[in-house]
């Protein structure tokens, strides 16, 4: 029935059909077919359908003579659909006299028929329609008389065919194809509109007397043939959807007396392929009303199936037949002890899932796959053979070749009457299958049909990329070479396949495996070396991670059985040649809780409470646990405890660390060593990797500051000499430990170097020491003392400041056996904490020099003096410091510098060469911390402890540092008033009461005084020049002459006199001395105040002592008082000797008349304006 094709009929003269003419224009004609791109607009439906393609069969008429039709609906195109007549005339006599009859007898017998549409089709030589196409036409061509006399209802179905033998153009078909495709389709539609209708009334009938399903059935089905002869498989393979849907409504409602039984099982059911239509006559059961359900159902696949295939979908084949197999074999199986032979199900199942795959791939040679398709119809195929191989499964247990239990036991075997408690040999004489049954009979042949299709179906499932699916069966055949006893081969392959496991998360199939694996193991009696210890490892990750664990083993009781495991793993450590190292173990968790560091009061260090959480519900004995945190720039802390047996759930244990240092860390590592045996935690993610998790925050660990360990602290000298050795000063101070030795190491990233062979130490006291290999070794240091060493370093002057990593390795007397490790980064400032700028002011023999101090920082700086000596003969050059009213200790904030001024006489010009400038000043932190100190040890009095002074002083900086609001007081009255201070030890709430209220004046602190030496050069110049502008009353007056100036105006002629007076004072001594220089003036021209007429600018010889003057006449612009115009004077060039040619001598000139201003008064006058105020008119 699916083999229905279209079919179009052609009649035509006898004489005709028998020429070769005929059969050209016939075989030209069959080449245009298929039919191709039908659009089919049914009037019952909504939406265009498109045949890609249509099959269409051109036969004689004569061969479809049988009108009747069957009585049981076949399919719609079991008729034609269209008739052809064939008409060869070109002379309207010969059409008129014989022609015309001929067509119209064909055509009345045709016109009767419904469902069918007819056409005429004239086939002419292309000359003679192209002659016959004359303009003017009067007489009608035989065309034009064929369609006036049978195109009576409008619609042409007459064409004309332009063809020869010896010039086939495709364009020549068009027409006639076109006029084919219109017929077939309004042919088809009007065929499925009436089918549809009687489909319509029959389903109307369903609840009345008499109504037959199967009948409806082969009604509807005959739609669903039409449709797929029409090449619309959609269409079919809804229509059978829908009686799909009918059957398991009437299923449900129970209303089964159209059916046979459920199953009536023939001779080779059990082993017929699936989807064969042919293998039985399902129609004629069906008609019968005696199909089984079993065939109906199969008979209904094959056809969804079939229509499937032809839409290129091969994947819902496979997809559809595997549901198929499971729901109806789960059917079966509830009624195979009644109705069916012995393992007929699994023999059923077995043969079609391999019959399907088959058949699929059968189809699919003809398809173009994509990729995203071809993967999911491999993983099809997988599915399909796995499921015969679970068939293979059930059989192999009942035959005995194979144990009930996984992975052999995932399918229930069909027991048919048998007793587990007293079995009976198994009868496998009914399955229909030669090769299956054989291989039931031989176990080694049973194997080999398991290992293949286990194969086909791994393969499959490699294709299709499901790695999961395709390592299950690998584990089915290692578990068939256990069976086998091929043990070296199991046991490879369950040794490898965890690997595959754990990168998806299949904990379950990887513990399994595992678990196999060990029993492997332990059955061969093979060592427990390295390889075992590992594999025992990834067993007890997988168990730790999978909730089932009871279902993952073998042993009853999985506690015992971990139990042994573990015991036989510290054994394996104990015995392993090296360390083993595994990370990221879940079996072992280690963390750490809120606040988990306090300091060991009683010796350097501090202590790290951490939570180990055992997985395992056994115990476990471990040597080691190690939590390293992690500082900056790749610091190490390691806190280390000892032995411990480590109980189900959590454990809380104490680490100590021998070297811990004040700081924020991270928790960077963890680590358990049992034996050999080290499980690593990482914390952090290393900068370089590539994590394949979202990265977490890291957990930060805050060590307190222990107050009374060793520490170093650096500083600068108290005395510094600009120009001289850089030098650093190292404090190490001891705390509560008594040293007996202390190897001190430092080193700068920034390269700067440290001479250690030139230290030395600052104080009395008598200290052993000395250098081995750039380390500073001190030895017996008590207890609270503080060794200050001075240590040269190389030019540090484009620093700052410069960090320095300090290294103390330090042994105490309590515990002789163990080095404690220090390591320290300070930050140390190289550079002066003050910046001065000097001003320089020359005025005759003296010199007047100003020194501006201010802080590179953001601390205040106390200054307590300001010294500057000269460093020739004292009679030669008097210094002379300026008296201020401020009090005698200055303090140099960031915005508020000190200035100092000093007055310099010389009798003979620079008499020295060098002055000294000393400055002693303090920060005011260290004058704070020191009268903090000071104040805590008078408020303990005699019962002070050094832990018990620390403690406070530490509390009382802590609470200044947070609040800066008491600095302004403090600097103007020295009453330090500690801001949000509050000691929680109650044995110290008195002294720290009288800590706080104790006040001292800056004046009377103890704490030591800094100072800086800086030797400076005395400033010279060749030429100084003193510049004046004096006011004339008359231009005829002089300077000796000037008395009281009268008013001045503005725009008035102002005479004035320029006198300029050089002095050779503090000129030095080199090759520019002379006794006269050539100079030149220029008075500047204020343009919006003055214009200068006159010799405003020109040379002059300059000579010690003696005045140049020249006289200029100023003119006001404006009125008000106005500074007179600067005058600049500067050295003109002179020869010299060297090899630069000409040098211009240093020159300074000053203004006597800076500070002078000239009152110019507004010029008077009287201007009389006229205003005309209008003529009175009459407007209003």
């Amino acid at each position: 029935m699916s083999n229905h094709r279209v079919t179009i009929t052609y009649t035509a003269p006898q004489t005709f059909l028998s020429t070769d003419h005929w059969k050209q224009v016939h075989a030209s004609l069959v080449s245009q077919l298929p039919l191709r791109n039908l659009h089919w607009k049914p009037s019952t439906r909504p939406t265009i359908r498109t045949i890609q393609e249509l099959q269409v069969d051109f036969v004689a008429a004569d061969v479809k003579r049988d009108e009747h039709t069957y009585q049981v609906p076949q399919t719609l195109l079991e008729k034609p659909l269209m008739n052809a007549y064939i008409v060869i005339c070109e002379d309207t006599e010969t059409y008129k006299n014989t022609v015309k009859k001929q067509i119209k007898d064909w055509h009345s017998s045709i016109a009767q028929r419904k469902n069918q549409e007819w056409l005429i089709v004239h086939i002419v030589r292309p000359d003679a329609k192209a002659s016959g196409a004359r303009l003017f036409q009067v007489k009608s061509s035989v065309l034009d008389k064929i369609k006036a006399d049978f195109n009576v209802d409008k619609k042409d179905r007459c064409v004309q065919l332009a063809w020869a033998s010896d010039s086939d153009n495709p364009a020549a078909w068009a027409e006639l194809i076109g006029k084919m495709k219109d017929g077939l389709l309004a042919a088809f539609d009007a065929a499925v509109a009436q089918r549809e209708e009687e489909v319509r009334r029959s389903e109307g009938q369903r609840q009345m007397p008499g109504w037959n399903f199967c009948t409806y059935f082969i009604l509807k089905e005959s739609l669903a043939s039409s449709f797929e002869g029409m090449g619309l498989h959609e269409e079919a393979l809804s229509t059978y959807e829908e009686l799909e849907v009918l059957f398991f409504q009437v299923l449900k409602d129970k209303s089964m007396t159209w059916f046979g039984s459920l199953i009536n099982p023939s001779a080779r059911d059990d082993s017929a392929a699936l989807l064969s239509i042919e293998r039985k006559p399902f129609r004629d059961l069906i008609l019968a009303n005696s199909i089984s359900i079993f065939d109906f159902r199969i008979y209904l696949l094959a056809r969804q199936c079939k229509l499937l295939s032809g839409m290129g979908k091969i994947v819902e084949v496979g997809r559809k037949a595997i549901m198929f197999l499971q729901t109806f074999g789960k059917r079966l199986r509830e009624v195979e002890n009644e109705l069916l032979p012995p393992f007929f199900v699994e023999s059923w199942t077995y043969c079609s899932a391999l019959s399907v795959a088959d058949q699929c791939d059968i189809w699919a040679k003809s398809l173009q796959m994509e990729k995203p398709v071809l993967t999911s119809f491999n993983a099809v195929k997988g599915e399909l053979a796995e499921l015969a191989r679970h068939q293979l499964d059930a059989l192999g247990i009942a035959a005995g070749f194979l144990p009930s239990h996984p992975p052999f036991s995932n399918i229930t075997a069909s027991t048919n009457g048998e007793n587990e408690s007293d079995p009976l040999p198994a009868d496998f004489s009914r399955i229909s299958r030669a090769d299956l049954q054989s291989a039931l009979q031989d176990k080694e042949a049973f194997f080999e049909m398991y290992v293949k299709v286990t194969n086909r179906a791994i393969e499959s499932y490699v294709a299709a990329g499901r790695r999961k699916f395709a390592l299950r069966m690998h584990g089915s055949l290692a578990a068939l070479d256990v069976l086998r006893n091929r043990l070296p081969s199991a046991l490879q392959t369950y040794t490898s396949l965890p690997a595959h496991y754990a990168p998806h998360g299949w904990t379950s199939l990887e513990a399994y495996m595992l678990t196999r694996s060990l029993d492997l193991h332990a059955q061969s009696q093979k060592p427990k070396d390295k390889d075992w210890l590992n594999v025992l490892l990834d067993y007890l990750k997988a168990y730790v991670q999978d909730m089932g664990k009871a279902l993952l083993i073998s042993a009853k009781d999985h506690i015992a059985y971990t139990t042994s495991l573990v015991k036989s793993l510290r054994e394996a450590a104990e015995s392993s040649e090296s360390d083993v190292t595994q990370h990221d173990h879940p079996a072992i968790t280690v963390s750490v809780p809120k606040d988990p560091v306090r300091l060991d009061e009683k010796r350097d260090g501090a202590v790290l409470r951490i939570i180990v959480r055992n997985a395992l519900p056994c115990p476990v004995e471990v040597d080691e646990v190690t939590v390293t945190l992690a500082g900056r720039e790749g610091e190490r802390l390691p806190f280390i405890g000892e032995a411990h047996s480590l109980v189900p759930g959590m454990n809380t244990m104490v680490l100590f660390c021998s070297s811990a240092t004040v700081g924020t860390y991270s928790l960077h590592l963890s680590q358990v060593k049992i034996a050999k045996l080290v499980l690593q935690w990482m914390h952090t993610t290393p900068p370089n990797a590539k994590a394949s998790k979202p990265k977490r925050p890291p957990t930060l660990i805050s060590i307190p500051r222990d107050l009374r360990a060793l520490d170093v602290r650096l500083r600068q000298p108290l005395r510094i000499e600009v120009g001289g050795q850089s030098r650093i000063i190292a404090a190490l101070s001891t705390g509560r430990n008594c040293v007996s030795k202390a190897m001190l190491r430092l080193s700068a990233p920034s390269g700067i170097q440290f001479e250690t062979d030139k230290i030395g130490l600052e104080g009395d006291g008598a200290i052993s020491f000395e250098v081995i290999d750039d380390a500073i070794v001190l030895f017996d240091l008590a207890a609270d003392t503080t060794v200050s060493i001075s240590v040269p370093h190389s030019d540090a002057s484009a620093l700052h400041a410069m960090r320095v990593n300090i290294t103390v390795d330090f042994v105490t007397s309590l515990e002789p056996d163990l080095t404690r490790t220090l390591r320290l980064a300070r930050v140390v400032l190289v550079s002066l904490p003050l910046t001065i700028n000097v001003e320089d002011f020359f005025r005759g023999t003296r010199l007047f020099t100003r020194f501006t101090l201010s802080t590179t920082t953001h601390q205040y700086i106390r200054i307590k003096s300001l010294e500057l000596t000269a460093e020739g003969e004292d009679d030669e050059l008097k210094i002379t410091k300026s008296v201020t009213q401020s009090s005698t200790i200055t303090t140099v904030t960031p915005g508020q510098p000190g200035r100092f001024l000093f007055q310099l006489d010389s009798k003979q010009g620079p008499a020295a060469e060098f002055v000294g400038l000393c400055i002693k000043y303090r920060m005011l932190r260290e004058e704070v911390e020191g009268f903090i100190d000071n104040a805590v040890r008078e408020g303990m009095g005699d019962s002070t402890s050094q832990a018990d002074h620390d403690t406070l002083v530490d509390i009382l900086v802590q609470a200044l540092e947070s609040d800066a609001s008491w600095v302004k007081l403090y600097g103007v009255t020295g009453e330090l008033i500690v801001p949000n201070a509050s000691c929680t030890h109650d044995r110290l709430n008195e002294a720290f009461e009288r800590a706080t209220e104790a006040r001292c004046p800056p004046e009377r602190n103890t704490t030591i005084w800094r100072e800086i030496h800086i030797k400076t050069d005395v400033p010279s110049v060749h030429i100084l020049a003193a510049a004046r502008l004096r006011l004339l009353p008359t231009p005829f007056g002089t300077v000796g002459s000037i008395g009281k100036l009268p008013p001045l105006y503005a725009g008035q002629p102002i005479s004035a006199t320029l006198s300029i007076t050089p002095t050779f004072h503090w000129s030095p001594k080199d090759h520019l001395t002379s006794q006269a220089y050539a100079m030149r003036f220029d008075i500047g021209e204020l343009t919006a105040d003055w214009l200068v007429s006159g010799r405003k600018t020109g040379d002059f010889v300059a000579k010690d002592g003696q005045t140049f003057e020249t006289n200029i006449t100023l003119i006001a612009l404006h009125h008000g008082e106005l500074m007179l115009p600067r005058v600049a004077v500067e050295a003109l060039p002179i020869a010299s000797d060297s090899r630069m040619g000409s040098v211009v001598p240093s020159c300074r000139a000053h203004q006597l008349h800076g500070a002078e201003k000239v009152l110019i008064l507004p010029r008077g006058g009287r201007t009389t304006f006229i205003v005309d105020m209008g003529e009175p008119t009459d407007a209003y």
